[in-house]
């Protein structure tokens, strides 16, 4: 293996390992991305597509909220490794020599290199739709000002209707580039982390191509204020739009190098912040087609379960050992739930041969099938946190009714917060 690529191996196994508090992962496909890690309340999404490096998109998470955002999606320009901290050089990037993207370029007014696209068609089950987000860039501050002005945006379309850029600061006309937000010019949304060279006396000045003096040789280190290689960044922004529910919309959110693919820059879009909300609250159609699992219950409950005597077989005891309730529109566990869950994995294992079967649930809000859909969410969602205890996937049935067997009554809140749940059935 060439030397070179063997240090860089290295170096990334090294920034991975030696921030723990600070985890990316570019493993992950972008419908995983898209769907489980960016997608909040009211929205249901189609057709995910990501164009560019393997290694330019990532999930990412940090327990210590030092950029404002704990966890979401990195998309960078260039390598997503290159985030993490801690900023011991003014001058990290990785250069993929790949395309750059057209409508980028209308916005930096500059050639584009290396871009990350992920793609996707989107329906609202309100009339706004929102998300949370922060710009960084490793371009800062030495090259504000200059043509190397990187960009990303965010575009939104509806049928032919002509692509509107959200990534803009509150004024919703400035886009946000290295040119448009920096310490000089809209500095309230700006947020420093420079590197200062104190140990060379003589460095080299990026803007006028020649090496001068260092004014802060052998003074005090200053080291940088956040753990992440970037520059400098934003503070957290909100991106908005004013849709038509249950309307087929399509998003590109992109990032790019602007006049050359050297040094990077990064979007970190906020997990469960892509949603709807409002005073109008519709019913979503089936506009996406999905593979739901081959296993799907028309009905279930504890007295009518068709049991099948085999020849010389037992009928299997079929016992529901109770349920955990979600929020609306979530398939993520509450920390009660996730307690339950680990009174149910005790149990299980108290059980000889026992089988779980999980029967996810909703209320009547929506359509049938993004019901379907939902409730076949919280079944998995429970199904993983069983799996990561230590539970064979072989011996959890992942099952789902939607709306179909309400516990109580969806006409008050209070009814449909006992519809949104599952059920727990040890089977032995």
């Amino acid at each position: 293996m060439n030397k070179v690529w063997v240090y860089i191996l290295l170096s990334i196994t090294s920034m991975r390992l030696g921030h723990a508090q600070v985890v990316v992962d570019t493993s992950y496909s972008a419908s995983y991305l898209v769907e489980k890690v960016l997608l909040g309340s009211g929205v249901i999404v189609g057709n995910v597509k990501y164009t560019g490096e393997k290694h330019a998109i990532s999930t990412y998470l940090d327990d210590s909220n030092q950029l404002g955002i704990k966890k979401g999606i990195l998309l960078t320009s260039g390598n997503a490794y290159y985030a993490l901290g801690p900023n011991k050089s003014p001058r990290t990037g990785w250069a993929s020599s790949s395309k750059g993207d057209v409508e980028l370029e209308s916005i930096a007014r500059g050639k584009t290199w290396d871009a990350a696209v992920l793609e996707f068609d989107f329906v609202t089950a309100s009339e706004n739709l929102t998300f949370r987000y922060v710009f960084a860039s490793e371009e800062y501050l030495e090259y504000v000002g200059s043509k190397f002005n990187d960009v990303f945006g965010f575009f939104i379309s509806r049928n032919d209707e002509p692509k509107v850029n959200i990534a803009k600061l509150p004024d919703g006309q400035t886009p946000i580039t290295i040119n448009t937000v920096n310490n000089a010019l809209n500095n309230e949304y700006y947020v420093d982390n420079a590197y200062h060279n104190t140990t060379d006396p003589f460095i080299w000045d990026v803007r006028n191509k020649k090496v001068i003096d260092n004014e802060n040789y052998l003074q005090e280190e200053i080291p940088p204020k956040f753990d992440t290689q970037f520059d400098g960044f934003t503070k957290v922004l909100e991106a908005r739009y004013k849709v038509v529910p249950n309307q087929i919309y399509h998003i590109k959110l992109a990032i790019s190098d602007v006049g050359d693919g050297i040094l990077d820059s990064g979007v970190f879009l906020e997990a469960g912040s892509f949603q709807s909300s409002g005073d109008l609250l519709v019913a979503l159609d089936d506009h996406f087609e999905k593979e739901l699992p081959v296993k799907k219950l028309s009905r279930i409950t504890e007295t009518n379960v068709e049991q099948t005597q085999l020849p010389n077989t037992k009928i299997p005891k079929r016992h529901l050992i109770g349920f955990i309730e979600f929020e609306f529109d979530r398939s993520n566990l509450t920390s009660l739930a996730a307690n339950t869950v680990a009174r149910v994995y005790n149990q299980w294992m108290e059980t000889s041969g026992a089988i779980i079967d999980l029967v996810g649930h909703t209320d009547d809000l929506g359509s049938h099938s993004y019901n379907d859909l939902l409730s076949m969410k919280r079944s998995e969602s429970v199904a993983k946190m069983l799996t990561d205890l230590g539970v064979p996937s072989t011996e959890i049935n992942v099952n789902y009714v939607g709306e179909t067997i309400p516990l109580s009554s969806n006409e008050t809140e209070e009814g449909r917060a006992r519809n949104r749940r599952v059920e727990f059935y040890l089977v032995y």
